[in-house]
């Protein structure tokens, strides 16, 4: 007869010594089973899973974190002011550190100044046992915030030449590719359609802007000022960037844009004027997003490996928390995709032509 003082196991969680008891073993191989199966036979390991599967066991994560003062859980504060691709890294952080069993925790906080530092403390606070950061490089609140809780910590798509910590790329250089092919298809009058550039949470989009102004300078190329257009990365946006372009009547023939968002709608906003792409006008962008290569014409873009710097961050912590992760074979290597939206250039129109180019109503 059952104990009427001990909760049965259709009202209680099933405990650790519920699945030792089903399986037949100790409960030591049961928690080993769990953590470390590689030591376990193979036998005893599907006894003792089929009874976790049996008793729908879950460990208790406050007991093991308090065991093993850790959390298996590891937090990220991603800052909502970039394109949506900030999410593929989250995706393959989280991809790579749920292959050692840990949970991403992530804040997605608004930089107001304020709301951002107080997200990351909260969560350091929360006792994670590593923080992945993107959008903090270089702010002191941001030091002073992480001196105080020692874990170890990774910057996302940051430049890796600032240190280990920084998991990223060299956004510089992937500016020089893409004026690079500009110029290798003759193209010598370049408009820009570019996000913002102003303030510390923009530098990836100065770096890039800066590798392209130092490449055309180098190839003699013009970027024209009253072609360059900054604004928030969107579609809509690009759109309304490429009739100010036209506007301009400067007789560029060739457009770099920042993202393949304000790429696709630069496209849109030149066609619906007449523009033929890339025959009048080449439109050479970055990132290569999953849509990039079935737009019409496909997008020529700078590939960046943006769910491989996720993976590669997520490498580098769980390294530093001991667990046996092998070589980092995370490669972020950068090349250029060159579509149908990017042709050798043609006579530039003249400034007068682009300037009177047919104003169509939006569709």
């Amino acid at each position: 007869m059952n104990d009427p003082h001990v909760p049965s196991l259709k009202t209680r969680p099933a405990s650790l010594a519920d699945v030792a008891a089903m399986a037949g073993v100790s409960t030591g191989t049961v928690s080993r089973t769990l953590s470390r199966p590689e030591m376990i036979s193979e036998e005893t390991r599907e006894r003792v899973m089929r009874a976790v599967e049996q008793l729908g066991y879950v460990a208790n994560g406050a007991a093991r974190a308090l065991a093993m003062r850790r959390s298996h859980t590891i937090g990220a504060v991603v800052l909502k002011f970039g394109s949506s691709n900030f999410s593929q890294v989250v995706e393959g952080l989280e991809s790579e550190v749920a292959r050692k069993g840990y949970t991403l925790l992530l804040s997605a906080p608004v930089p107001d100044g304020k709301t951002e530092f107080a997200a990351l403390a909260a969560m350091l606070a929360r006792g994670v046992d590593a923080i992945a950061l993107l959008g903090f490089e270089g702010l002191e609140e941001t030091r002073g915030i992480l001196a105080r809780y020692p874990v170890p910590y990774a910057h996302l798509w940051a430049n890796p030449a600032s240190g280990g910590h920084c998991i990223g790329l060299d956004e510089a250089r992937n500016g020089q590719i893409a004026l690079a092919h500009a110029a290798d298809l003759g193209h010598t009058r370049i408009g820009l359609i570019w996000g913002q550039v102003e303030g510390p949470l923009r530098y990836r989009s100065r770096q890039r802007l800066q590798g392209v102004m130092a490449a055309a300078q180098e190839r003699g190329v013009t970027i024209v000022h009253e072609s360059c257009v900054h604004t928030e990365h969107g579609f809509e946006q690009g759109l309304q960037a490429a009739e100010k372009v036209l506007a301009s009547g400067t007789g560029i023939t060739a457009i770099l844009c920042a993202s393949d968002y304000l790429a696709v709608g630069a496209m849109r906003g030149l066609q619906q004027n007449g523009i033929r792409v890339p025959d009048d006008i080449s439109v050479i962008s970055f990132n290569d997003n999953d849509f990039s290569a079935y737009v019409n014409p496909p997008l020529t873009t700078v590939h960046l490996p943006i769910r491989q710097v996720g993976m590669k961050a997520g490498h580098y912590l769980l390294s530093r928390l001991g667990e046996n992760m092998g070589p980092d074979g995370y490669a972020l290597d950068v090349s250029l995709k060159a579509r149908g939206s990017s042709a050798p250039a043609t006579a530039s129109p003249t400034p007068a032509a682009i300037a009177g180019a047919p104003r169509t109503k939006r569709g």
